[in-house]
């Protein structure tokens, strides 16, 4: 398995920032590039030529040009770093809304909050997606934007950050996309979590979420030791959840009265349903919760939290990346691939 690189920037802009990023990781965004156009020709619907998504793709361009002008200038000095045209990368910024693939939705993450015994916030979260990104797919950036510093996991290509973060205000965030049978041409969903690298206050990110989404999502919000957040946006609908000690979110809505055959797959229910078990018999037989309760439910493996191919309900899909943030002492621990069997590395702010 090829090393997910990690990066420090220290930027004087956001368009600074975006220039050396690319410019560090070029081959990797150039080979990306290239591995993703093949995906599409092989999982995508109809197999629609990549000229197709480069027209859809432009589409976006207005809405994140209103809201967030100095990340589309970021974007922008990305392709240019990394040598390759805009266009062409801003498809896969957007992938997410406009590639239908054959399957129905692919296995694609958990995340987890929990309050540990010594009263600290730790965020847990396991990023799944295709096979193919296995090798080359992930970077872990420690950036420095002014006065903001922000170490973040996201996927080569896309936004910085479309995975999970956190930043020197105490706030860290994962994210788990929600099964929806269409998309908006508003803000793209990787530009929202780039955003929220940045976010100052829970107050701060729930705004930035708020921006005209084009997707239904749920994200785990915490900073350091204060109350856990989780914002599930449904199109109209957005539903706020707030827990002391511990939040659980798959690829579902939390609420029934929210959940219909289009965007509940069982799969999803057993993954929140196991973690919860875990939860309790952490409580039961522990009488507490600490960070090897996050281990625990990140390695399980009879739902597919932990996800091999040719083992669960999708074989095309297994866990890229398993990470653990630390808001308060501002550190994120990445184990790179299934943590069943790899290692978890510490990486400071």
């Amino acid at each position: 398995m090829g090393k997910i690189p990690f990066v420090k920037i220290n930027a004087k802009n956001h368009s600074d920032f975006g220039f050396k990023f690319g410019s560090k990781l070029k081959k990797q965004i150039q080979a990306r590039l290239n591995k993703n156009k093949e995906m599409y020709r092989k999982y995508a619907v109809n197999g629609r030529h990549f000229s197709i998504y480069i027209k859809k793709a432009k589409k976006f361009l207005p809405a994140v040009e209103k809201n967030f002008p100095h990340l589309l200038e970021e974007a922008k000095a990305i392709a240019e770093g990394a040598e390759v045209p805009f266009e062409e990368l801003f498809v896969l910024m957007t992938d997410e809304e406009i590639v239908t693939f054959r399957m129905f939705r692919p296995l694609h993450c958990t995340s987890l909050a929990i309050r540990t015994f010594d009263n600290k916030i730790l965020l847990g979260h396991n990023e799944d997606w295709f096979l193919e990104y296995r090798r080359n797919g992930l970077a872990l950036v420690d950036a420095k934007i002014k006065n903001t510093k922000f170490l973040s996991l996201g996927y080569l290509g896309s936004m910085i950050g479309t995975s999970c973060g956190l930043n020197n205000y105490g706030i860290a965030y994962a994210d788990d996309s929600l099964s929806y049978t269409r998309f908006s041409y508003d803000v793209p969903r990787s530009f929202h979590l780039r955003a929220l690298c940045e976010a100052r206050t829970p107050f701060e990110a729930k705004k930035i979420l708020d921006k005209h989404g084009s997707i239904v999502s749920s994200t785990l919000v915490v900073k350091s030791n204060e109350i856990i957040t989780n914002v599930e946006e449904l199109w109209n609908i957005e539903e706020f959840f707030t827990d002391r000690d511990w939040l659980i979110h798959t690829n579902h809505p939390l609420l029934k009265k929210d959940r219909n055959k289009y965007n509940t797959e069982k799969w999803s229910v057993r993954r929140c349903e196991k973690a919860k078990q875990i939860i309790a018999s952490s409580y039961l037989e522990e009488k507490r919760l600490s960070i090897e309760t996050i281990k625990k439910i990140l390695r399980e493996h009879t739902t597919g939290i932990c996800g091999h191919t040719k083992v669960h309900l999708h074989d095309d899909t297994v866990t890229l990346a398993s990470v653990i943030l630390n808001p308060k002492d501002k550190w994120i621990m990445l184990c790179e691939g299934a943590p069943c069997t790899g290692v978890y590395r510490k990486y400071r702010l």
